[in-house]
């Protein structure tokens, strides 16, 4: 890491570079301004304030105790709250700095000191010159990612970030429409008696879970006999991946507590779900493999079912019928969620799929 960076210093200055700008991967910029920013206020070594949402984790140090390691300054919680706004000297920067080339020159090799880790190394060195560092929190330059427990093991690692990365995570995943559905005054779409109808998740969350699964590969035999679920046997089988195969049932089921409950609160008050769910798993309907799914009830208090790709492009016929209400909801857009009453009422099912390959994922919550 040092040898890496100390490289960059050398192949800077053996470009008679103007600056040298350093973002780690920790760094999300989120304001395509920064850089610019940064320039303007034409000081020798600057960063712009990042921090982890919600945390009080930050790329700077306000201060430093007699061994030269963190110390926590009295104005650094209004440094980090943005209570004061400003450019502001501190002995420790990291993530994100941008050095004048003139300074550069100056700090060659500056990453390594002793046995401190990089950007410790870089600071002492420049803290050795006589310079001064600044930081700035005089606008919103974007943020801090947690990569302390990224996992590696699934196709797509972000889907696990909803614990440790909760603002990307939604941005990433969240319909841009589900906040209008919590809008006391908004009404929820209800196209079949006690069946709602809403945006929760984005194309991009729609397409990665799709992908994770084919990936995995480990599709059920859509046979009663069925080894993952308590008592060896289900009653209405699927062609189908459980959450828990790949790793993604705890996100899961936080994802339900989070964004379906409170949307569940609001369409059918007076119950409050605990948001527990033993059967949360991904179908695939397709006509040569299985193509529709015989009337049933659900094992839940409540069910979501979410359409993960295109009607009409993707596949043809598929959706689910309500026989009771004679009712059926057969195009819902990449996304959107049906919720409806599990047991008793709501007896339905899976019209057949009659080309291409039909998603859903489905949760049967608070058995």
């Amino acid at each position: 890491m040092w040898h890496c960076r100390n490289h960059a210093t050398h192949l800077c200055g053996k470009h008679d570079c103007q600056y040298y700008f350093a973002v780690d991967s920790d760094a999300q910029l989120t304001n395509s301004d920064t850089l610019v920013s940064l320039i303007e206020q034409n000081r020798s070594v600057i960063a712009p304030m990042l921090s982890r949402s919600g945390k009080l984790w930050s790329n700077f140090w306000g201060a430093l105790n007699k061994d030269g390691f963190y110390a926590r300054a009295e104005d650094y919680l209004d440094l980090l709250n943005e209570n004061k706004r400003g450019l502001w000297n501190v002995p420790f920067i990291r993530d994100c700095i941008l050095i004048q080339g003139r300074t550069l020159e100056l700090l060659i090799d500056g990453y390594t000191n002793g046995d401190l880790d990089p950007d410790m190394g870089l600071c002492k060195t420049i803290r050795n010159k006589g310079m001064f560092m600044h930081v700035s929190n005089m606008k919103k330059f974007g943020r801090l990612i947690n990569s302390d427990n990224f996992e590696i093991r699934n196709l797509h690692n972000e889907l696990s970030q909803i614990f440790d990365n909760r603002l990307d995570w939604e941005e990433r995943y969240i319909h841009e429409n589900y906040s209008k559905v919590l809008d006391p005054e908004s009404p929820v779409d209800m196209p079949c008696q006690d069946v709602y109808l809403f945006p929760i998740l984005s194309n991009t969350f729609c397409r990665h879970l799709i992908e994770e699964m084919e990936h995995f590969g480990k599709w059920s035999n859509g046979q009663n006999q069925d080894q993952r679920i308590q008592g060896d046997n289900e009653n209405v089988p699927t062609r189908d991946i459980h959450m828990n195969q790949v790793g993604l049932e705890r996100h899961w089921l936080h994802f339900i507590k989070e964004y379906v409950v409170p949307v569940q609160i609001k369409v059918f008050p007076g119950y409050y779900s605990e948001a527990n769910s033993l059967m949360n798993f991904v179908v695939r309907y397709r006509p040569d493999e299985q193509p529709a799914l015989r009337p049933h009830h659900d094992s839940s208090t409540f069910t979501i079912n979410i359409a993960l790709n295109e009607h009409g492009v993707d596949y043809q016929g598929g959706g689910c019928r309500f026989l009771r209400y004679n009712c059926s909801i057969t195009a819902s857009k990449v996304g959107y969620v049906t919720m409806h009453p599990g047991r008793l009422t709501h007896y339905h099912e899976g019209l057949r799929t009659t080309q291409g390959t039909r998603y859903i994922m489905i949760s049967f919550i608070d058995p």
